[in-house]
């Protein structure tokens, strides 16, 4: 299966702010292309504590370029994924740490670094590439399905995803309890992390065979028609 790695990867968060839509809605640090083995990358937190309540929000940003395999290919089977660490977790920890990603607008061609202001402008809660999916504490590979409408727009040449905490952050739903969940990722290449990445099945369209020993995923034109044009050659199918 091809795999493309992000061309721009990193984390915003928003800090402990005594009002929760203050903390949904602004960003006060944005980390680019981390390089930790631990580092916590999205995630929802509240706690009264012995003062007022803080909200604290974190939301991971990861933008792909497509463009090898955004046409003559279809396109299925698209997944996001990371490498988790054992510090992911949930607590009161009868909870499931629970995520879900949507569709980005940051980070340019997937060439332009996240800032504090991409923190929610940036995030689309109206467009889901995914169902929400519950996080384990285990280490190790992490596997998120995409939906149609991501495989859409993979085919626009770009794919920018933001995970998000789904039960506050994406249901934009306070909590008057104290709670925490967070999801943590590896990306030292020195410690079994990497650049997050997309993976997927890519089947040529168009003429479903080779030609003179070449590949057909290699083939774009034959005498200048497009190969997704061609039905048969010489009359053979």
């Amino acid at each position: 299966m091809p795999k493309i790695d992000a061309g721009k990867y990193g984390y915003g968060n928003s800090g402990n702010v005594t009002n929760f839509t203050t903390a949904r809605q602004t960003g006060i640090t944005a980390t680019n292309q981390p390089t930790a083995a631990n580092s916590v990358v999205s995630g929802f937190f509240t706690n009264a504590g012995k003062g007022a309540r803080t909200w604290r929000f974190m939301r991971f940003f990861c933008a792909f370029d497509t463009s090898s395999y955004s046409s003559g290919y279809t396109i299925s089977n698209l997944t996001f994924n990371w490498r988790e660490t054992s510090s992911t977790m949930c607590s009161p920890t009868i909870c499931f740490p629970t995520f879900i990603i949507v569709k980005s607008t940051a980070q340019g061609s997937a060439d332009t670094d996240l800032t504090t202001s991409d923190f929610y402008s940036s995030v689309d809660y109206s467009t889901a590439y995914s169902s929400s999916v519950n996080l384990t504490s285990g280490a190790g590979d992490t596997s998120i399905s995409l939906n149609a409408t991501a495989v859409t727009d993979f085919a626009s040449g770009l794919l920018k995803v933001v995970m998000v905490q789904y039960g506050n952050d994406y249901s934009d739903t306070t909590s008057t309890s104290n709670m925490q969940q967070d999801a943590y990722a590896n990306f030292d290449s020195g410690s079994s992390g990497y650049v997050p990445y997309i993976q997927f099945d890519a089947v040529a369209s168009g003429w479903e065979n080779d030609i003179n020993g070449v590949v057909n995923s290699n083939i774009q034109r034959i005498y200048p028609i497009p190969v997704t044009n061609i039905e048969n050659v010489v009359g053979v199918e």
